[in-house]
């Protein structure tokens, strides 16, 4: 028996793996799995992005943005004057004894009791100030048309009449008068409207 073996040794060429494509184009964000950021040149009318424009033309939303801000202000504010005030509560005996003899828990709760009630306080005015400030001045440039000095100085006495109205109509009138100096100086100082 013969055993005929018929090697083929036509071996076909390993077509070579493709070339890694090292172009610029292929190493930036294209080649990249995340999305690419918004631009005119990929997107459709359906993707445009959001449009806030309405917050910085509406005067209810520009007084909502000076309310939060200057609460959160208010806040920090609050917690910085707490830890700075001196540590005697309004309360100085504590079951018969005087607070800095107390336990060292009755003293933190009373301390952070204080630095709370200074947190409130200080988050109500600013919020106060900053929303009628900044919802006042919007109403006064849209009544007047222009874009100056004077709405700031206009919604500072407004601010400054509000925060005393509750004492009467003199203590109103200087309110107005301090808040309005006080911003036509802060103006001057910023530049804003130079």
């Amino acid at each position: 028996s013969s055993s005929s073996s018929s090697s083929s040794s036509s071996a076909s060429p390993n077509p070579s793996p493709n070339p890694i494509d090292m172009s610029l184009g292929a190493l930036t964000m294209r080649s990249l799995p995340y999305p690419q950021p918004w631009s005119r040149t990929n997107a459709s009318p359906s993707d445009l992005p959001p449009n806030f424009a309405w917050m910085s033309e509406s005067c209810g939303s520009k007084a909502a943005i000076g309310v939060f801000g200057g609460g959160l202000m208010g806040l920090v504010m609050g917690v910085f004057m707490g830890a700075l005030t001196d540590m005697t509560p309004p309360v100085t005996i504590i079951d018969g004894r005087e607070v800095p003899q107390a336990p060292l828990k009755e003293q933190m709760r009373t301390t952070m009791r204080a630095t709370a009630d200074k947190s409130v306080y200080w988050c109500r005015q600013f919020a106060f100030i900053t929303g009628v400030f900044g919802g006042s001045e919007c109403l006064v440039e849209k009544y007047r048309g222009k874009h100056d000095v004077w709405n700031a100085v206009v919604s500072g006495c407004v601010t400054g009449a509000a925060m005393q109205a509750k004492q009467g109509p003199q203590a109103s009138a200087i309110g107005c008068g301090g808040f309005a100096a006080f911003s036509l100086v802060i103006d001057s100082f910023m530049g804003t409207h130079s």
